[in-house]
């Protein structure tokens, strides 16, 4: 190329004497001095030197991290027979619903500890009420009446929130309590039950089965007047709570009936 000296020059040279002098770094021969520190004069530093390559032994030399005392759970299985029944962690006793059943079946039987209003309140489970209402409407279903499961639970439902607020209004126990209510009521219904289950194989309409009908309201408004004024406290209010019981068992016999 025209006006470029020096070609063969430039392979000529050498790459350190191009690019580098090591005259303006100072002493062509200058030696570098490196000392050693122990542990004792690094007094500054918070943490001693440790070995990485010993496993007994920490990362820091101080108390920052600390193992956790803690207790271990155990890794043991249950054994099944140790477990509770299945009854028990539904919260059903099947002692409970026989001991309120033959306390409803017998509304004169001796003072006991179904008398308890503290055990009402305690024990007010539902499982024997939603079983008779179950039976209840399975009855009215086999006998081929129009009115079974809808109106067997919607009543079932309205007639313990209307007890309930008449119960509270009228005394000022703190025991009566809708759970507590609902429970008596339905096991009361219990006789009724019975009625629906003889209205299969029979007809009520006649005399017989019109006084049979007058008998178990009767008798299911003595066992839930009972039970509620136990509950409530007052005894002398028996009869004012055994109108609206007997209506509400009433109502329920006209369904079987009719």
């Amino acid at each position: 190329m025209s006006g470029y000296t020096g070609g063969d020059n430039y392979w000529a040279q050498s790459p350190q004497s191009q690019y580098f002098d090591s005259s303006g770094f100072g002493q062509p021969n200058q030696q570098f001095e490196f000392q050693t520190y122990n542990d004792q004069q690094s007094g500054d530093y918070p943490y001693t030197q440790k070995s990485y390559l010993d496993p007994t032994q920490s990362g820091f030399g101080g108390d920052l991290y600390r193992q956790d005392n803690y207790t271990k759970g155990s890794t043991a299985f249950v054994d099944d027979e140790e477990e509770p029944p299945l009854l028990e962690e539904l919260g059903i006793d099947p002692d409970r619903i026989l001991q309120k059943t033959l306390a409803v079946l017998n509304p004169f039987h001796g003072r006991g500890q179904i008398d308890d209003a503290n055990y009402l309140l305690q024990d007010s489970d539902l499982a024997g009420p939603a079983a008779f209402c179950l039976m209840l409407a399975a009855f009215l279903l086999f006998a081929g009446a129009k009115a079974h499961f809808n109106y067997v639970y919607g009543l079932s439902v309205i007639s313990c929130i209307f007890m309930y607020i008449l119960l509270s209004l009228m005394t000022n126990s703190s025991n009566i309590t809708l759970s507590s209510v609902a429970s008596i009521l339905g096991y009361c219904l219990l006789p009724v039950v019975f009625l629906a289950g003889f209205n299969i194989f029979t007809t009520l309409r006649g005399t017989i089965g019109l006084a049979f009908a007058v008998f178990t309201v009767a008798w299911s408004t003595l066992s839930a007047t009972r039970l509620l004024t136990t509950m409530s406290g007052d005894e002398e209010q028996r009869l004012l709570i055994a109108y609206p019981c007997t209506l509400i068992y009433g109502v329920f016999a006209l369904i079987i009936i009719f």
